[in-house]
């Protein structure tokens, strides 16, 4: 089919294009900004700058970012599709309903972890000689790209709550690595969370690889599906992993439960997830500068700020840590407001520099700033720095040789991180 992907510059949405067309659909795709690390294997002649009317000529299938809903519900390409009823559907509906049907597929779901786990599922599948298809949010450095195109059975999809995209799919096996409240833009409260987990869970097919020391994951099975789930948080591995954390031997943990059940043996489970090195933006190393090391991470829920802030103290007890932590969205910062702040508080690090909100698909309606947000810490070691764009200049001076500078958040701070290392010391 002829498909087009409005919003093909999400990490998410670019995966789904380049499988769709690996698998032989007539692929285009436009974006505000088409032309990014995720969209760098396309023929960019494929990509359009912006949005326009015209891009639909001929085609079959309208496969949108949910994010446009509302961010552009009056989008022009939206409103001729309707025009013209050209089929337009989430590109999440478009994965599960052309691309994954036929296939055994294998999902990931939870408020936190999942793209790790895909990612370390996905990396076992291919060494195990499986030759899986895979979909996920971030970028595999072993691969340079966010997909895997493959010729065996197996599907490996991230999937996300938000919008009830995970509804999409229908899974032979299942994992769900904690349920927390999150993108409140969306769900009304925490019941509603959880709801949509529970519909999802009762659509696997065959297993549920459940983490049940969380409190979320063993409310919303307490009524168990009819797949058969099994407690991975009862099998915790008992080997040493390159990536920190103890989040990370509890992601491990499930990926060694799907390989048992997958029947790869143990040995090669092991060795693979010894071998495994993280996700981009994952504690990801980024350089060095003035002598300090410069990570980047996705993190920008406050219980992926904490585990990770922990990490980081168990990694470097002596050093100088700082992070950088720029909120996402203006709702979920209001939503969690008394948990960023109880973070911020209790922080094991040296300091933190909080930069302005990063809207993603949201207006800036006055609703919370990051200003409040420092003010309510009451912490002197907790900043606050401002707009993004003036971040680079003000966390120079306070980095010092031997430091530990963590960015943090969902939004820029990846980008002022990788330029911060090409700069002079």
């Amino acid at each position: 089919m002829k498909v087009h992907f409005l919003g093909v510059g999400g990490s998410g949405a670019s995966a789904a294009a380049s499988i769709a067309k690996a698998q032989g659909h007539e692929v285009t795709g436009c974006d505000v900004i088409p032309h990014n690390e995720f969209t760098q294997h396309f023929d960019q002649s494929i990509l359009f700058e912006g949005h326009d009317p015209k891009h639909l000529e001929g085609i079959e299938v309208l496969a949108v970012t949910p994010a446009i809903y509302s961010l552009d519900p009056h989008n022009m390409e939206l409103f001729t599709a309707k025009e013209k009823n050209i089929k337009t559907m989430t590109w999440q509906q478009f994965l599960g309903e052309y691309l994954t049907d036929s296939m055994f597929t294998i999902c990931v779901c939870g408020t936190h972890g999942k793209s790790t786990t895909t990612a370390m599922i996905a990396q076992l599948l291919e060494d195990a000689g499986l030759d899986p298809t895979v979909e996920l949010g971030g970028i595999i450095p072993k691969w340079g790209k966010n997909f895997r195109v493959g010729k065996g059975k197996y599907f490996v999809v991230e999937a996300d709550e938000f919008n009830d995209n995970f509804l999409s799919f229908k899974p032979k096996i299942c994992v769900v690595t904690n349920i927390e409240m999150d993108h409140p833009e969306y769900f009304k409260d925490f019941s509603a969370v959880k709801q949509s987990f529970k519909k999802f869970l009762s659509s696997t097919k065959e297993v549920i690889i459940a983490n049940m020391s969380d409190p979320g994951v063993k409310e919303v099975l307490s009524n168990p599906p009819q797949a058969e789930t099994l407690d991975y948080s009862s099998k915790v591995i008992d080997f040493h992993l390159q990536i920190p954390g103890q989040f990370n031997i509890l992601n491990a943990s499930a990926v060694y439960q799907v390989g048992l059940q997958l029947e790869i043996p143990p040995e090669v489970i092991k060795k693979n997830l010894m071998d495994f090195t993280g996700l981009s933006r994952r504690f990801e190393l980024i350089g060095e500068f003035n002598g300090a090391k410069i990570y980047s991470d996705f993190g920008h829920h406050p219980t992926e700020i904490k585990v990770t802030l922990d990490a980081a103290r168990g990694k470097f007890p002596k050093s100088r840590i700082l992070a950088v932590y720029q909120p996402h969205m203006f709702s979920r910062t209001k939503a969690l407001f008394d948990d960023f702040v109880k973070v911020f508080k209790n922080s094991p690090v040296d300091k933190i520099f909080v930069v302005d909100i990063y809207p993603s698909r949201e207006l800036d309606t006055g609703v919370v700033t990051s200003k409040q947000l420092v003010e309510a810490t009451q912490k002197d070691s907790v900043v606050y720095f401002g707009p993004s764009s003036g971040t680079l200049e003000k966390i120079k001076p306070e980095i010092k040789t031997g430091d530990i500078v963590f960015f943090m958040g969902a939004g820029d701070t990846d980008k002022i991180a990788k330029e911060l290392v090409t700069l002079r010391d």
